[in-house]
């Protein structure tokens, strides 16, 4: 069993080299019962930046308080910030240096006007409660990762997880690119 699971390993792991994408170390755990999973040590977590907008009128706050959402980010490493009203959020979002934004798809139209903004941008973690199947083809088009019913607050910091590994991928391939371009 334990040959399998380390075959399984060294298979994804070259994968990783022949396509590019091999992680550092302490990003990849083995879990056996389960595929391979990346995710960002407390100390790399320490270092992004994640902005949460819960907004009152949406049903956010409700499942942060349900599931425990801040604690369990706090635990995990992350220091998030957190704005409960739009102002808020317009402010916060203008100091800049935000890997992260986590809001409700409901109010995903509050961060339309940063596509402009390019690579500078925050990636966004849209949260999906109760949406329907044509609002979530919609998001995922639009966002970085969308979580979908969330059900246990691990769920959040897997998906952050997700996001900060999307976002750092994307820049790679945008300045390679630029790089190429010159």
């Amino acid at each position: 069993m334990k040959t399998r699971w380390c075959a399984i390993g060294v298979v994804m792991l070259m994968a990783g080299v022949a396509t590019g994408d091999v992680l550092a170390c302490g990003d990849k755990f083995l879990v056996p019962g389960r595929a391979v999973r990346f995710e960002l040590t407390p100390a790399a977590r320490q270092q992004v930046a994640v902005l949460l907008f819960v907004n009152p009128a949406s049903a956010l706050p409700a499942v942060f308080t349900k599931l425990a959402v801040d604690p369990a980010l706090r635990k995990a490493g992350y220091q998030p910030t957190v704005v409960t009203t739009a102002d808020g959020l317009g402010r916060t979002l203008q100091q800049g240096g935000w890997d992260v934004v986590l809001l409700d798809l409901a109010d995903g139209t509050a961060m339309e006007n940063l596509s402009a903004a390019g690579a500078s941008a925050p990636a966004v973690l849209a949260v999906a409660l109760k949406a329907t199947d044509s609002d979530l083809a919609r998001a995922k088009k639009l966002y970085a990762v969308v979580l979908k019913s969330p059900t246990r607050s691990q769920s959040f910091v897997e998906a952050i997880d997700v996001t900060i590994a999307t976002r750092r991928a994307a820049q790679a391939k945008q300045a390679k690119q630029a790089k190429g371009s010159h």
